[in-house]
């Protein structure tokens, strides 16, 4: 794979014109449906290219946003190869990076893409938090005794923080999240490095939540349309929103949402 694709990575194949970009980020044992869910549910032929998002450059609190769009859009030419951008969707803080992106591709597209947000919003500590506790959750090997500690040490960490302080709270989740690691390479017999490597994966989510933080609005952002799960805060993200009762962790498989965005996307089709 070239340097350049490996920026993004294809999720879905399909010979309609133009491609649809999606951004979001899944790598810390979430249990919510992903775009992979929904690419399995379209039905048009759309080419699906997913971002990947870059590996912290040393500290992942020194992250930007401008950092993070750059290395997005200089993967850009290899993966459209000449085709247009039909339309980016985001999920969650992913809505601020494909907000972002659709303001960035205005001058090369010559019109804004299409703009679809799946229950958008900017990061923070609560965010932050079902994570991270979706993550301890996942830790099977360890006890129920180690895994509620862990839980309870976020409680007292997020009860001694402000409530937009994020990159502090972080900073502490990161730490606690590296103890449950070596406890699993303990209890694996397994060196300390792969837990390590399960700490870098959670620092390029840290960093991509620190980068959302990062990027300011634009009044063109109101012009997306959110679709929003039955448990989502409104964020006043966009002018347009359409809730479905469905779940947050179904909102991305499910054939309501999925048929919603395929009418989004036919209508942006006809109307150029």
């Amino acid at each position: 794979m070239s340097k350049n694709a490996a920026h993004w990575s294809r999720i879905r194949t399909g010979d309609a014109p133009g491609v649809v970009l999606a951004v979001d980020f899944y790598g810390t044992g979430r249990q919510e449906a992903t775009f992979r869910h929904l690419c399995d549910l379209l039905t048009d032929p759309v080419e699906v290219w997913h971002a990947v998002p870059p590996a912290p450059d040393g500290d992942w609190s020194t992250a930007t946003g401008a950092g993070h769009l750059r290395w997005w859009t200089e993967g850009l030419d290899t993966v459209l190869a000449g085709r247009p951008v039909r339309a980016l969707v985001g999920y969650c803080a992913g809505g601020v990076f494909a907000s972002a992106l659709a303001d960035a591709l205005v001058e090369r597209e010559g019109h804004r893409p299409r703009v679809v947000l799946f229950n958008p919003g900017a990061p923070g500590v609560a965010t932050l938090t079902r994570d991270f506790h979706g993550l301890i959750a996942g830790m099977d090997l360890l006890t129920d005794g180690e895994r509620a500690a862990l839980l309870a040490e976020t409680t007292a960490i997020r009860r001694a923080h402000a409530p937009d302080a994020l990159v502090p709270v972080a900073e502490r989740y990161a730490a606690l999240y590296r103890e449950g690691c070596d406890l699993l390479c303990e209890r694996l017999g397994v060196d300390a490095s792969f837990g390590a490597e399960l700490a870098a994966v959670l620092h390029s989510y840290l960093a991509y939540l620190t980068a959302a933080l990062d990027v300011p609005p634009t009044p063109l952002w109101r012009g997306a349309v959110s679709l929003t799960s039955r448990e989502h805060q409104g964020t006043d993200f966009t002018d347009v929103e359409h809730g479905f009762d469905v779940a947050r962790a179904e909102l991305l498989s499910s054939p309501q949402v999925v048929a919603a965005l395929t009418a989004l996307l036919r209508e942006y089709e006809a109307s150029r």
